[in-house]
């Protein structure tokens, strides 16, 4: 009995060794998580001597704690939020940077792309290390971990949201007003990316920066280009909304099925509704009948994408976008000082990015799929996001929702029935070679599912 003890006890050791990510107490050690970037994160704070040690509070681009945190106090303005210093796009390793002239070497803050890549490449968990509470980021790739206090902030003379919020600055400065600048939050529930007024004192976990490139999906600046994640359908991804010329742009916004943008969207501008007795607001009161589009318009003179874009370019459908969540991490960020939704994917580490455009609340996005709701002609699928949730749900057509096209994996049959190069001759068959029709204009009548006409795949939803 005594000869398996030992071994047994030697092996539980080697196994908890493994399971920490510091190997002493000798803090800060560079924790390698594996991510793509080859960024290495500190195991503590700037000014702390344990992982779970809230150390210093700084407001962004100063690098000395104070006892009061507010505009008056802040050097790097005129004592108000209305002119502050542009102290650069991102202050990584120059003399705003408190990682760096506290640490020194190749300590850094880290920017607010370095922030998503961690949340991107890991697990999250709320818990408690040697009573503290906070987060634990436990890389994806190799299990290696650190753990992220909830500090909370400093603000005036008051230290705030201790043991219920961790705020912890970037590098990365905010909108072009530069009052702002980004960081990362979390609290029991969420782990997110926004941006938080200067003044304000928060926490700093430093990064040593790879050599790696941070994984770019757009190879230039001609937008747009097709992205492709990885996912099983083989469907890509447009880098940028239809009507916009960059990835954070808005873009058009248009009421399902048409595509032209108005000034004034509801049911008596709808032009694929009719009804009585419209209300000031713009909605008909009573005997509403809404057009028949067909249960997916994708490919059709309904399409926006299709319309706008050409070629291949087509509205996605709600299939599409569940893929789009069942295959990519998300999370909500900031880039070039615009809101919204980062997804990443699981399977090649690309990436695209939706900006939050509703008119009314800069941090929700709301899009629009090909896909109408079966049993109510009056709504759509669609997706939305907002800080705190992201999902697919339905929207009224009238509404004026934002569209990123795809190009699908499978053609939808709408786009060969309306190609001038589809003949009305060509068979159809089955994935079993099968021949099922012999010809597109008879394809009406098969079962949903993936055709071949012509050596490609159709797709009949």
């Amino acid at each position: 009995m005594k000869t398996l003890l030992l071994p047994l006890f030697l092996m539980f050791m080697v196994l908890t060794i493994n399971a920490q990510s510091c190997p002493d107490n000798n803090h800060p050690h560079m924790i390698d998580l594996g991510l793509p970037s080859g960024t290495k994160w500190a195991c503590c704070n700037v000014g702390a001597d344990k992982p779970e040690g809230y150390g210093g509070y700084y407001a962004w681009g100063e690098t000395e704690e104070k006892t009061t945190y507010n505009w008056s106090t802040y050097i790097h303005c005129d004592g108000s939020d209305t002119d502050c210093n542009d102290l650069g796009s991102d202050i990584a390793g120059t003399q705003y940077d408190a990682a760096h002239v506290k640490w020194g070497g190749s300590w850094v803050m880290p920017s607010s792309e370095q922030q998503d890549e961690l949340r991107d490449n890991c697990t999250y968990k709320w818990t408690t290390v040697n009573g503290v509470k906070g987060k634990k980021f436990t890389s994806q790739i190799n299990g290696e971990s650190i753990f992220m206090p909830a500090a909370g902030y400093r603000w005036d003379a008051d230290l705030q949201y201790a043991e219920i919020y961790g705020f912890f600055w970037s590098s990365t400065q905010g909108p072009s007003n530069s009052n702002y600048s980004n960081f990362m939050y979390f609290d029991s529930r969420n782990t997110n990316g926004s941006i938080y007024i200067r003044s304000a004192g928060n926490t700093v976990r430093p990064v040593i920066s790879g050599t790696n490139n941070y994984a770019q999906s757009c190879p230039d600046n001609n937008h747009p280009h097709a992205i492709d994640l990885g996912l099983p359908s083989g469907t890509k991804w447009a880098c940028c909304n239809v009507g916009a010329d960059k990835p954070e742009g808005h873009g058009g916004y248009y009421a399902w099925g048409e595509t032209e943008e108005k000034e004034t969207y509801n049911e008596v501008t709808y032009q694929y509704c009719t009804g009585e007795d419209p209300n000031s607001y713009g909605w008909y009161g009573q005997n509403i009948q809404y057009q028949d589009l067909g249960s997916d318009i994708a490919g059709t003179q309904y399409d926006v994408a299709h319309v706008k874009w050409g070629g291949s370019w087509v509205m996605p459908s709600l299939d599409e976008i569940k893929e789009l969540y069942n295959y990519c991490t998300s999370n909500f960020t900031i880039m070039n000082g615009f809101e919204g939704q980062k997804f990443t994917s699981k399977n090649n580490g690309r990436t695209i990015f939706l900006p939050a455009a509703d008119y009314y609340s800069p941090s929700l996005g709301q899009y629009w799929s090909s896909t109408q709701e079966p049993t109510n002609l009056k709504w759509a699928y669609g997706l939305y996001f907002f800080p705190y949730e992201s999902n697919w749900c339905t929207y009224s057509h009238p509404l004026g929702l934002t569209v990123r096209p795809v190009i699908s994996g499978t053609t939808n049959i709408n786009l060969l029935k309306s190609s001038s190069l589809a003949k009305s001759n060509q068979a159809v068959y089955n994935l079993y070679g099968i021949k099922v029709a012999d010809s597109i204009d008879n394809m009406n009548s098969l079962t949903p599912g993936i055709y071949i006409v012509n050596g490609k795949k159709m797709v009949i939803k």
